[in-house]
């Protein structure tokens, strides 16, 4: 019975998200575990975890458990499939995840949180799609992309647009994992690598989604991606964190086109604003809390040592406590 329950649980969180999270490579120190759906909006809090960072929201996500706070990842690698519900990976540990941000809001929060903390870590995003001209000299360095072997292709034709940019995107992912031996050096300070693949929306729109060609293209992305998480994995030495993670374009459009209503309502005076907004503290806060803090503590002991004293003094004739509490009190003649 439980099973079933189980079971039913499960299916019915797959159903509700819209999106894919795929752990390919985690060490020891950080354990994924479990099958519980994921909002994208927590994403950023589960990178800052295992990053080391203490996350905003207190275990927004039980799949994932710290087991050796010592030992913590050195990087983490991200790469988001935009457009996509499932990029259907054989290897990793697979969780459902719910859309409801954009990636470029979720590499901002990341981003930010780690400058805020350490401006020395390495933070890169690429987005493979804009293609070699866009990137130039990208963070990893001058890309030389290999051609394009069109007699390798079984199902996917270079005469289709879709299908060209989509493969040039490949092509980029295969160079930069080639670039990682000589430019990508471990180091103590955490570091977080980004990659946008967006090409492969318009193959899956333009011959279907149980297409032949959808699949060879979804086998080829899986091998690209699995080159660029190997040559992470060995540079770091297993001490990388490699995320997956995908999101339907519709649902994409969707959030954007509620978010955008919402901002038109709101600037027209036709939607109250109810944000919900923490109070706003000076600089001199932690400053002042910590004067508190630490005084009413030395204060709380010194207090409680004094009465410990006075409790345990012997009172004498000559001494005060039996001045004030004979009752024949002493007189000078």
């Amino acid at each position: 019975m439980l099973k079933i329950i189980f079971l039913a649980v499960f299916a019915i969180g797959t159903v509700l998200a819209d999106g894919e999270l795929i752990i390919l490579n985690n060490p020891a120190s950080v354990q994924f575990e479990g099958s519980q759906i994921i909002n994208q909006s927590f994403l950023k809090e589960v990178f800052t975890v295992v990053l080391g960072y203490t996350p905003k929201l207190t275990q927004p996500w039980d799949g994932v458990t710290i087991r050796d706070p010592f030992a913590l990842p050195e990087a983490l690698v991200s790469i988001a499939i935009e457009g996509v519900e499932s990029v259907k990976s054989p290897r990793g540990k697979h969780f459902p995840l719910n859309v409801d941000e954009v990636e470029e809001t979720t590499w901002q929060a990341v981003s930010r949180r780690l400058e805020e903390r350490d401006n020395n870590n390495t933070l890169v995003r690429i987005c493979v799609g804009d293609g070699l001209d866009a990137l130039g000299q990208s963070a990893l360095g001058e890309l030389k992309p290999n051609p394009v072997d069109a007699s390798s292709l079984k199902h996917l034709s270079l005469s289709n647009e879709e299908d060209q940019k989509f493969i040039e995107e490949l092509q980029l992912l295969r160079a930069i994992a080639q670039k990682i031996p000589s430019t990508v050096t471990a180091n103590s300070k955490p570091d977080v690598y980004w990659f946008v693949v967006s090409g492969l929306r318009p193959v899956m729109d333009l011959h279907g989604k149980d297409s032949e060609a959808t699949k060879e293209a979804l086998k080829l992305l899986n091998d690209a991606v699995n080159d660029v998480s190997n040559a992470f994995t060995d540079i770091y030495n297993g001490q990388v964190v490699v995320a997956v993670f995908t999101n339907d374009a519709n649902k994409l459009r969707n959030t954007r086109s509620v978010e955008s209503r919402v901002r038109r309502e709101e600037k027209a005076g036709e939607l109250p604003i109810t944000l919900r907004l923490s109070k706003r503290y000076s600089a001199n806060y932690p400053v002042i809390f910590n004067i508190f803090l630490w005084f009413g503590v030395v204060f709380f002991f010194s207090l409680l040592a004094i009465c410990i004293a006075i409790a345990g003094m012997d009172p004498g004739r000559d001494s005060i406590i039996y001045r004030m509490t004979s009752n024949r009190m002493k007189k000078d003649n």
